[in-house]
């Protein structure tokens, strides 16, 4: 302590004594009780913070059916990418097959995996889904915060330009386009819809 709490005058570095030697007061019990009490204050303020950052995750997360069912939503795209997604020399390629021809290449030539550019976008497509899928499912929890209905949009909105733009590229090369392509977009705009959903909810509550 630098300075006694009652008279303000400066105390000596190593001063240990319990009393001030300029007015006497008790260092360690001089208006303890307002001090107890600021504490006490200052505590539950912090706690305030907490109960309503984690109040705020329950709401945005299963607080509502809405809420619960967009959480779900947002692996139902990549549940979509175990449909046949793309066309790739005469067979639909789904995450499994992809993942499969990763692990083939890897033990074999991974140099005509890397060659084959058609082939990347479709996997980098099936990436694009997945990552964007769990970011957005993780940073949904922050849905009550001032920015959370924007953030939510851009998030998914960015997975369905990247998986679209992905998607057309690797078209472009030669691959065909099949039913869970049209699954996965399907799944993520319904998600983005949720979005609005879940959001008017928590402006009422």
């Amino acid at each position: 302590m630098s300075n006694c709490p009652k008279c303000n005058k400066k105390l000596k570095p190593f001063y240990f004594k319990q009393n001030c030697p300029h007015c006497g007061a008790n260092l360690m019990y001089y208006d303890f009780e307002n001090r107890l009490a600021d504490d006490a204050e200052r505590a539950g303020r912090e706690w305030g913070k907490i109960f309503d950052f984690l109040n705020g995750i329950k709401k945005s997360s299963i607080g509502s059916v809405a809420s619960i069912i967009r959480l779900i939503s947002f692996l139902l795209p990549v549940a979509a990418l175990f449909l046949p997604v793309f066309k790739v020399g005469g067979e639909g390629l789904n995450l499994i097959s992809a993942v499969k021809m990763i692990i083939n290449a890897v033990k074999t030539d991974i140099g005509a995996l890397l060659e084959d550019k058609t082939l990347i976008c479709c996997i980098a497509a099936f990436a694009a889904v997945i990552i964007f899928s769990i970011v957005s499912l993780i940073l949904s929890l922050l849905s009550y915060t001032k920015n959370g209905l924007k953030r939510n949009i851009i998030l998914s909105g960015a997975e369905l330009a990247f998986f679209v733009a992905l998607s057309l590229i690797a078209a472009h090369g030669g691959c065909g386009i099949m039913y869970g392509f049209f699954a996965v977009l399907a799944l993520i705009a319904l998600t983005i819809g949720l979005h609005y959903t879940v959001e008017n909810e928590l402006k009422i509550r």
